[in-house]
């Protein structure tokens, strides 16, 4: 039976790659054709792909990473089995945070951004009420 845990829990190592294939499944119509997929020290987007290579990256990324560790799984259990809780709960902490950035990626895309030049940035600098002129006030 305690063979079972094991392979029980590498198998579940297995499930956010389903879990975020339905994601973006289920938003597929609502994502931008350009999403943001790289993002600088402000939480600006400086990296963009189409839907399709945002799903393709998430995905590639997840399944190699996935092999990975299912690969060190089964050489960690049989060269020092004491190893292998330690490293099946960092997998899946690891895991953890790469299915949240790419959910968190998902949900940036879903919302609308405002347009902002790279010059200026997001919020332009305005003039204060009172510096304002118009032409319809009358000259004294």
């Amino acid at each position: 039976m305690k063979k079972g845990w094991h392979k029980l829990a590498v198998l579940l190592l297995w499930l956010p790659l389903p879990v975020i294939a339905l994601k973006y499944w289920r938003v597929w119509d609502q994502l931008p054709l350009r999403m943001a997929v790289h993002f600088d020290a402000n939480w600006q987007p400086n990296g963009f792909t189409s839907r399709q290579g945002a799903l393709m990256l998430a995905m590639g990324m997840l399944a190699t990473m996935q092999v990975l560790f299912t690969i060190t799984f089964f050489i960690v259990r049989s060269q020092k089995p004491g190893a292998f809780w330690p490293m099946l709960l960092f997998s899946y902490v690891f895991l953890g945070f790469f299915w949240f950035a790419n959910n968190w990626i998902v949900e940036f895309n879903l919302r609308p951004q405002p347009a902002h030049s790279e010059l200026v940035g997001p919020n332009p600098p305005a003039l204060p009420n009172s510096e304002l002129k118009t032409d319809l006030q009358p000259h004294l």
